[in-house]
C-alpha cells in the first residue's frame, strides 16, 4: 500500500514489527488499540496527524512534520520528554485525561502551537515560560489541579479562548490576564475557590463570553462595564454575589444575562441601557424583592424568567417590551397582580403564572394575539378568567389544574386553533366542555376519580392527537375509541380497567401507547395491528402473558413491561428488529427466550426480575448494547458470552447470590460505570483492574473483606468509588489520584485507611457509620478541597488527634 495516506484502526491488537508500515502516511488514527511491545521501527517522517486516543503506544517524538498530536485518555502515559519541544510544526496538542503531572519546559518552544488541551490531567502548575508560546489561541485546563496561573499568560496576545472550568484549587487569576486583548471566551464554571476577579478585567476588550457560574465571587469589578463586546454573562449559582455594578448597562452588546440563584438584592437602573439584551434569567434569586422601573427600556428582550423570586409588583414599564415572547413568574408567592396594560406585549407567546397569588387576569390579556401558552397551575386565589380570553385566537395550551376555576364558566375562545387543555373536572363539566370544543381539540387530559364511563361526546373529538385519562373508576373503554384516526398518543392511568377493546387496533397513527392500569389482565390480539407504535409501556400487576401478535409491532423502539405477574415472553418477541430500549420488571419471570439475541439494535436492557434463574447465551449477541442492568435474587451465574458485549459502557448487577463473574468480562474495555451488589464475593475479580475506561465503580457486599491495591493502579480515570455497606471491609488501600468521590458509608468493620493526601481532586468523602475507624491519614492535606465531608460522630471518632482544634470543630459541627 505505497500510496496510503490515511489509516484508521479501532480496538486492534498490534503485534510484531512495523518496518513494512506505509511510509507516506499523512494521518494515522489508532483508537483504543494495544501494542504488545513499544514500536521502535515506525518510519512516519511525513506524518501530519497522529491520533492515539485510548491507545497504549508511546508517541514518536522525531516527527518534524507533525501538526496534530492526540494522546487523550492514554492512561498509562504519565510524563512528557524534553524532546517534545522538537515538534516545531505542532499546532494542536491534546493531553486530556492522561496522568501527566507536569509539562516539560521545552513545551514553551512550540512556537506554532495554537491549541493546548490539558483537561482532566493531574497538572498542578504551568511552566513560567508559558507566555513564549505566542501562537496559542485556545487553552483548555478544565478539571485540573492547577493552583496558580503564571503571570506570563499575559504575553499570549493571540489567545482567543481560555477554559478553566472545575479547576477547584485555583483561587485567583493574575492581573496580567487582563492583557489578553483578543480573548473572546473565559470559562471559570465551577472554580469554587475563586472569590474575586482582577480589577482591570474590563481591559479584555474583545471578550464576548464570560462564564462565572458556581464560583464564590462576591462582587464584580467596576471595570466590567468596559466589556463593550460582551454578549453573554453567566453568574448563575454565585450565591455570594449580592450586588451588581452600577455601570452594568455600559455592556451595550450584551444579549444574555444569567443571574439565576444568586444573592442579588437589587437590579441597577442601568440595566435599561442593555438595548440588545434578549434573555434575562433571575430565577431563584430569593433576595430579589423589586424590579427597576427602567426594565421596559430593554427593547430587544425576548425572554424574562423571574421564577421563585420575592417580587411583589411588576413595574408597568414591562408592557413596553414589545418583542417579549416568554414571561415566567412561576413560584412568585408574593405576586398578587399584573399590570393592566399587559396586553401591549403583542409578541408574547408564553405567560406562566404557576403558584402565584394572582387574583385576576387583566382584561387586556385578550390583545395578546400571539399567546400560545397560558399556565395558571396552582393559582389557588384566582376564581375567574376575563371574557376577553375568547379573543386569544392563537392559544394552543391552557393549564388550569390546581385552581378553583370551573371549566364550564370559562369563556373559552373559539377552538379554531386551541389544541390542549389540562384540568380536573367532574363528568358534568366534561359534558359542557365537549359541547364547546369537540370540533378542533387535539390534546385532552382528563383526571377524574368518579367517571366510570367515558361520555359519548368525547368520541366526537375526531381531531384528537393525544388523549390522557387518569380515571380510577373507569372500567372499560368504549369501542368508539378506535375511531380516533388521528390519535398519536394514548395514555391510560385507570386502576379498574381490566381489558382493552379490539377496536384499539384501528388506531393506525398511534406512535405511543402507555397503559398504567394495575388491574389490566390481558391485551387483545389486535394490539399487533398498531403498525406505527414506537413506544409501548405497560404497567400492570395482573398481566400474565403477552399475545404473540406483539411481534407485529415492527416499528417499536422502546418497550417497557412493568408487569409483576408476567410469567414469560413469547419467542416471537425476537422479531422486534428495531427495538432500542427494552425493560422488564416482573416477580414471576424465570427465564428469557433465546430469541432475545436477535435484538441487534438494543442499546439499553433492564431486567428487574427477582426470580430470573439464568440468562441465555444469546445475550452476548446484543452487539449494540451500551447499558445493561440485571436485578435477580436467584441468578447465580452469568454466561461467558457476556464478555462479547464490547460496546457496554454501563453495567449494573444486583444479584446477591451471584457466585462469580466470568473472566470473559475483561473484554469489556468500553465499560465506564460498573455497579455490583453481590453478597458472596470476598474479594474483587482481578480483571476489574484492567477495565481502564472505568470512571464509576460501586460495590456492595456483606462478605467483602479486602481490596487489592493492584486493582486500582491502572484505573486512571476512576472518579467515583462507592463501597457503601461493605460491612466486612477492614482496610482501604491506596486509591487512584483521579477520585472525586469516595463513599465507605456504614462500613462498620473498617478500621484503617491508607494515606489520602494524593487525592487532590476529592470533593466528597463519606465515612459516616464507620464506627471502628480511628484515623483518616492525609485528610488534613485535602480538607480545603472537600465540598461534602461525612465522618463518624464525635462520640466514636477519637483518633484524629493530629487535626487542628479549628478543623475538629468544623468537622464535628
Amino acid at each position: 500500500m505505497p500510496n496510503l495516506r490515511y489509516l484508521r484502526a479501532e480496538h486492534v491488537n498490534f503485534q510484531g514489527t512495523f518496518s513494512c508500515f506505509p511510509t507516506d502516511l499523512k494521518w494515522l488514527q489508532l483508537r483504543s488499540c494495544h501494542f504488545d511491545s513499544p514500536p521502535s521501527d515506525f518510519n512516519l517522517e511525513k506524518l501530519v496527524i497522529l491520533d492515539l486516543d485510548k491507545t497504549n503506544m508511546a508517541p514518536i517524538w522525531r516527527l518534524s512534520s507533525l501538526e496534530v498530536l492526540n494522546i487523550s485518555r492514554c492512561w498509562g502515559f504519565s510524563s512528557l520528554p524534553e524532546r517534545l519541544g522538537e515538534l516545531e510544526s505542532l499546532k494542536k496538542l491534546d493531553l486530556s485525561f492522561t496522568r501527566i503531572k507536569r509539562l516539560p519546559d521545552s513545551i514553551c518552544r512550540l512556537s506554532s502551537l495554537e491549541m493546548l488541551v490539558l483537561e482532566g490531567t493531574q497538572l498542578h502548575s504551568l511552566p513560567e515560560g508559558l507566555g513564549d508560546m505566542e501562537s496559542l489561541k485556545n487553552i483548555d485546563l478544565q478539571m485540573t489541579c492547577i493552583e496558580v496561573i503564571p503571570d506570563s499568560i499575559g504575553q499570549l496576545t493571540n489567545l482567543v479562548e481560555l477554559s478553566l472550568g472545575r479547576s477547584y484549587r485555583l483561587d485567583s487569576l493574575p492581573e496580567s490576564i487582563c492583557q489578553l486583548k483578543l480573548l473572546k471566551s473565559l470559562n471559570l464554571w465551577g472554580c469554587y475557590s475563586i472569590c474575586s476577579l482582577p480589577k482591570r478585567l474590563g481591559n479584555m476588550e474583545k471578550l464576548e463570553k464570560l462564564i462565572l457560574s458556581f464560583t464564590r465571587i462576591k462582587i464584580l469589578p467596576d471595570s466590567v462595564g468596559q466589556l463593550k463586546l460582551l454578549k453573554s454573562l453567566d453568574l448563575s449559582r454565585c450565591s455570594s454575589l449580592c450586588s451588581l455594578p452600577k455601570r452594568l448597562g455600559d455592556m451595550e452588546k450584551l444579549e444574555e444575562l444569567i443571574l439565576a440563584k444568586t444573592g442579588i438584592e437589587i437590579i441597577p437602573d442601568s440595566v435599561g441601557q442593555l438595548k440588545l439584551l434578549q434573555s434575562l434569567d433571575l430565577s431563584g434569586c430569593f433576595s430579589l424583592c423589586a424590579l427597576p422601573e427602567r426594565l421596559g427600556d430593554m427593547e430587544k428582550l425576548e425572554m424574562l424568567i423571574l421564577d421563585k423570586t420575592r417580587i411583589e409588583v411588576i413595574p408597568d414599564s414591562i408592557c413596553q417590551l414589545k418583542l417579549l415572547k416568554s414571561l415566567s413568574l412561576s413560584g412568585c408567592h408574593s405576586l398578587c397582580s399584573l399590570p393592566e396594560r399587559l396586553g401591549e406585549m403583542e409578541k408574547l407567546e408564553e405567560l406562566i403564572l404557576d403558584s402565584t397569588k394572582i387574583e385576576a387576569i387583566p382584561d387586556s390579556v385578550g390583545r395578546l394575539g400571539n399567546l400560545r401558552l397560558l399556565s395558571l397551575k396552582g393559582c389557588e386565589v384566582i376564581e375567574a378568567l376575563p371574557i376577553s380570553i375568547r379573543q386569544l385566537s392563537s392559544l394552543q395550551r391552557l393549564e388550569i389544574s390546581g385552581t378553583n376555576l370551573k371549566v364550564a364558566e370559562i369563556n373559552l375562545p373559539p377552538f379554531a386553533t386551541i389544541n390542549f387543555i389540562e384540568f380536573t373536572v367532574s363528568s358534568s363539566e366534561l359534558l359542557g366542555l365537549c359541547d364547546q370544543t369537540h370540533k378542533a381539540l387535539e390534546i385532552l387530559r382528563l383526571k377524574d376519580a368518579t367517571i366510570e364511563d367515558l361520555p359519548d361526546c368525547v368520541g366526537r373529538m375526531k381531531n384528537l392527537k393525544k388523549l390522557q385519562l387518569e380515571c380510577e373508576m373507569l372500567k372499560e373503554l368504549p369501542n368508539w375509541i378506535g375511531s380516533f384516526k388521528r390519535l398519536g398518543e394514548l395514555n391510560l392511568k385507570c386502576q379498574n380497567l381490566k381489558a382493552l377493546p379490539n377496536s384499539i387496533g384501528s388506531l393506525k397513527q398511534m406512535s405511543k401507547l402507555e397503559l398504567k392500569c394495575m388491574n389490566l389482565e390481558s391485551l387483545p390480539d389486535s394490539i399487533g395491528e398498531l403498525e406505527n407504535v414506537d413506544v409501548f409501556i405497560i404497567d400492570s400487576a395482573k398481566l400474565k402473558a403477552l399475545p404473540n401478535s406483539i411481534a407485529l409491532l415492527g416499528r417499536v423502539n422502546k418497550l417497557e413491561l412493568h408487569c409483576m405477574s408476567l410469567k414469560g415472553l413469547p419467542d416471537s418477541i425476537g422479531r422486534l428488529k428495531k427495538l432500542i430500549d427494552f425493560k422488564v420488571l416482573s416477580n414471576s419471570l424465570e427465564a428469557l427466550p433465546d430469541s432475545i439475541g436477535s435484538f441487534k439494535k438494543v442499546r439499553t436492557l433492564t431486567l428487574k426480575c427477582p426470580n430470573l434463574e439464568a440468562l441465555p447465551d444469546s445475550i452476548g449477541e446484543l452487539e449494540s448494547l451500551t447499558f445493561f442492568e440485571v436485578d435477580s435474587y436467584r441468578l447465580k451465574y452469568l454466561p461467558n458470552s457476556v464478555g462479547s458485549l464490547t460496546k457496554l459502557t454501563t453495567l449494573r448487577i444486583n444479584c446477591i447470590n451471584l457466585k462469580y463473574l466470568p473472566n470473559s468480562m475483561e473484554r469489556l474495555q468500553s465499560l465506564e460505570r460498573l455497579h455490583l451488589h453481590c453478597d458472596n464475593f470476598t474479594a474483587l475479580p482481578d480483571f476489574i483492574g484492567r477495565l481502564e475506561d472505568l470512571e464509576t465503580f460501586s460495590f456492595n457486599g456483606k462478605k467483602l473483606k479486602y481490596l487489592d491495591a493492584a486493582i486500582f493502579e491502572s484505573l486512571g480515570r476512576l472518579s467515583a468509588l462507592d463501597l457503601t455497606a461493605c460491612k466486612g471491609l477492614e482496610y482501604l488501600p491506596q486509591l487512584p489520584y483521579s477520585l472525586c468521590s469516595l463513599s465507605a458509608w456504614v462500613c462498620t468493620n473498617l478500621r484503617k485507611m491508607s494515606d489520602i493526601s494524593n487525592l487532590k481532586k476529592l470533593r466528597s468523602l463519606r465515612l459516616g457509620g464507620c464506627k471502628q475507624l480511628e484515623d483518616v491519614p492525609g485528610l488534613e492535606n485535602i480538607s480545603s478541597n472537600l465540598v461534602v465531608l461525612h465522618l463518624p460522630g464525635p462520640c466514636d471518632f477519637t483518633g484524629c488527634c493530629h487535626f487542628s482544634h479549628d478543623f475538629k470543630n468544623k468537622v464535628f459541627k
